[in-house]
């Protein structure tokens, strides 16, 4: 199982740079990857240790919004 799902907000470890996971690489035995889209419309692809939960007190998720 990975740590961040498809739609989770996540921030880079290295500073306050924010963004929504888009895409999850679960490879099997080798570390999970990440492709994030970032907050300054830039996308890359990261390792799972190179990420963090944009909030410490919850995890947040990307919701869109209701077709009703």
């Amino acid at each position: 199982m990975f740590r961040y799902p498809k739609g989770s907000i996540v921030k880079h470890k290295s500073g306050e740079t924010k963004g929504e996971i888009v895409n999850v690489f679960d490879q099997g035995d080798a570390p999970t990857g990440y492709y994030v889209k970032w907050d300054d419309g830039n996308h890359s692809y990261h390792l799972g240790k190179d990420q963090c939960w944009a909030n410490v007190d919850r995890p947040r998720m990307h919701s869109q919004p209701s077709a009703k």
